[in-house]
């Protein structure tokens, strides 16, 4: 019921207060609530580790934290912010059914209330925070229009989708249609990736594209073949 960004504010004021190493009943006195058991501070503690940015016992913070906080590469901020979203479980499964859509709050909340048996008021809650969060994670565009790692255009869907082909669909203005390019990954054609997206892009788009591709892809590292050198010599 707290979103990613109060959890981020949650987790700086810790770090900015020194507070990682204090006892529980310290630390809620640290930071404004009356003890452990306040309710918005144990939902602020709670959701701070769901999304990975305090470890599971007291409030140290994760690396995650840190990336967002004092990050060492162009990419880690946005990066920490995709992984924290992403470390819900139920957010996934959230993100994969909407990939590609534009959101509706309400209907999110018809879905939670039906999947985890909670009551109208508090899934309207929680579907709030899950939208937000991902507002504040970068996954949605200026329409609300979810990214997702499989998601499809809704208005072209492709009809040479193959199995297994990663999809990237970017936002459109009003008089814009999406084109389709296709980069094929070997030899045989088996493997593709997909880009609907708009005539043109701007650098910063094409920067958080990047950025967005290179956390939703898992990248294998090859093989070594053993069996020793294979180099011939007289």
């Amino acid at each position: 019921m707290i979103d990613l960004a109060e959890s981020i504010q949650f987790v700086t004021a810790i770090h900015e207060k020194g507070l990682e190493t204090v006892s529980m009943p310290d630390l809620a006195k640290g930071l404004g609530y009356a003890n452990p058991t306040s309710t918005p501070f144990y939902r602020r503690m709670v959701a701070s580790r769901l999304f990975k940015l305090l470890t599971a016992q007291g409030a140290e913070l994760t690396k995650l934290a840190l990336d967002y906080l004092k990050p060492d590469t162009e990419e880690a901020k946005a990066r920490a912010l995709s992984e924290s979203v992403s470390s819900i479980p139920g957010y996934l499964k959230l993100v994969e059914k909407h990939g590609g859509k534009r959101l509706n709050v309400a209907i999110i909340a018809n879905g939670m209330a039906r999947d985890f048996g909670l009551t109208d008021d508090c899934a309207s809650s929680c579907a709030k925070a899950f939208y937000a969060s991902l507002k504040f994670g970068g996954f949605l565009d200026g329409n609300d229009t979810l990214f997702g790692a499989s998601a499809q255009s809704s208005k072209k869907p492709d009809p040479q989708k193959l199995p297994g082909s990663p999809v990237v669909v970017l936002p459109q203005t009003a008089d814009e249609d999406l084109e389709t390019y296709y980069l094929t990954l070997d030899a045989r054609k088996n493997r593709r990736v997909i880009v609907q997206a708009p005539p043109s892009v701007t650098q910063q788009e094409l920067k958080r594209i990047q950025d967005w591709l290179s956390f939703q892809l898992l990248v294998e590292q090859p093989q070594l073949k053993s069996g020793g050198d294979t180099t011939s010599g007289n």
